[in-house]
């Protein structure tokens, strides 16, 4: 006996069924295709999900619960603070002649049995401390006008050499110029700054004023900077996006050398603006990530970033299948290079041959018989082959894009506390002020008394400070 339906529920039909073992096959193979292009879009809705170990997406962007988070990756079993063993540092003692007051502490006179007590050579503690009051140096100059007594003709007076038509000195001007690029503090900041502890007010509007001043006194040795790029022996070039409010996405470059980090943004990332900080024909080598605008450069002149690579393979090794095989095998191989690279030993070529012929056979096993995202990957790579192993036979040349990506860091962490730039004048200010803030770290200098002396030049009509390294 039939039993009846549930209620709300009917009856489903099954289209097509088979009756035959014919017809049975070919719904198996039907299925089978189905399921094939079910995981083809499953395998790309997981390649959508990216984060700094499989993309170029920053760390900060992964989530607390991402097991790639790299503080969980760091975690050890150790305690917090310095280790047993580790050797403290400590401040030295100011001269005498440094010391601005000398305390003395005497012990007491006299004993509690009535002894005398006699003083003996004294420990010396020193504290270090601001003044009560910090206040600005303000001088007035005063400017008079007189009339000839004969012929009636107006004379009047100029300021003098070096000193600026405007209210914030040249001094003043390295200060806000530093807070601005090295410290990160927004405009409104500085004024706040500026009057809480130096005790002058100055509007929003002075402060970004005093950033153009800055941006112009930098333009000639920054310009200066970039003329040297292209004969460099090895650069670092990178790029990532700045807006600029109302304009549209731009774009912060980077050329980096060790002793020299070369900012400048443009509305544009394409092939002319490298062309235009390097040169048609620089005679550096570049280490860049895969990005086509660096093409035009021959790959035996290029290191392509080997963490970029990584990042790569692990999204392929994320894979299902032969794909996420060969991923994996891409992967354990860079790992393997890095290993060798470290020992920094005379045999890295002979010891790296190995690791040459490993990873093209897996680029090529990619490009025959995986899915097509990961043949188009490896036919990538494939196609800059020279540009993988130039570290090899240079051992000027890192294998990683490493210089190029930290100094890009500063910039981005000075976009995310002020946001977005208004103008062309704060995008001269951006790039100028951290290429003299970064090239000064890297060289030993002085950042705030280079900024002085620049400022100073630009009153007096003198030349700017190089930034061009000496040796």
């Amino acid at each position: 006996m039939d039993q009846p339906e549930a209620p709300g529920r009917e009856a489903t039909a099954v289209p097509n069924k088979p009756e035959t073992l014919e017809q049975c096959h070919a719904v198996i193979e039907q299925m089978g295709q189905e399921l094939a292009k079910l995981r083809e879009q499953v395998s790309a809705l997981l390649d959508k999900k990216l984060n700094s170990r499989n993309s170029s997406k920053p760390p900060s962007s992964d989530g607390p619960g991402d097991s790639g988070n790299r503080a969980q990756r760091r975690t050890s079993g150790r305690v917090r603070g310095a280790q047993p063993g580790h050797k403290g540092t400590y401040r030295a003692l100011l001269a005498e002649s440094e010391v601005d007051v000398i305390h003395d502490c005497p012990p007491p006179a006299a004993c509690e049995c009535g002894g005398p007590v006699a003083a003996g050579r004294p420990i010396r503690h020193q504290v270090f401390d601001v003044p009560a009051q910090v206040k600005a140096e303000v001088q007035e100059y005063r400017l008079y006008h007189g009339v000839c007594g004969h012929c009636r003709k107006t004379h009047a007076s100029v300021l003098p050499a070096g000193v600026p038509r405007g209210q914030i000195g040249p001094r003043a001007l390295a200060l806000v110029g530093l807070l601005g690029t090295a410290y990160h503090l927004t405009q409104p900041k500085i004024r706040d700054l500026l009057a809480q502890v130096l005790g002058v007010r100055f509007s929003v509007g002075a402060i970004s004023q005093a950033h153009g001043l800055v941006a112009q006194a930098l333009k000639e040795p920054v310009q200066a900077a970039v003329k040297t790029l292209a004969a460099a022996p090895v650069v670092h070039v990178d790029e990532t996006s700045y807006a600029r409010e109302g304009a549209g996405r731009h774009w912060v470059w980077t050329v980096t050398q060790p002793k020299l980090v070369v900012y400048q943004l443009w509305s544009s990332r394409a092939r002319y603006v490298a062309k235009e900080m390097l040169g048609e024909s620089p005679k550096a080598k570049l280490v860049t990530d895969r990005y086509a605008v660096y093409d035009w450069v021959d790959a035996a002149q290029r290191q392509v970033c080997w963490a970029h690579l990584l990042r790569d393979f692990t999204r392929i090794s994320q894979r299902a299948g032969q794909a996420g095989r060969i991923g994996r095998r891409l992967l354990g191989l860079g790992y393997v290079l890095f290993r060798r690279w470290h020992r920094k030993d005379q045999q890295v070529a002979a010891q790296m041959a190995q690791v040459q012929h490993h990873v093209r056979r897996a680029l090529e096993r990619g490009i025959a018989g995986a899915c097509q995202r990961t043949a188009l990957t490896c036919a990538n790579v494939l196609k800059l082959w020279p540009a993988l192993w130039t570290f090899v036979s240079d051992a000027a040349v890192p294998p990683t894009n490493n210089a190029a990506e930290q100094a890009l860091r500063t910039i981005v962490l000075k976009r995310k506390i002020s946001g977005l730039t208004r103008s062309r004048r704060g995008e001269e200010f951006i790039a100028r002020g951290y290429t003299v803030v970064e090239s000064c770290k890297r060289q030993g200098r002085d950042a705030l008394a280079y900024l002085r002396q620049a400022m100073q030049a630009h009153f007096t009509g003198g030349l700017a400070p190089s930034l061009v390294p000496s040796g």
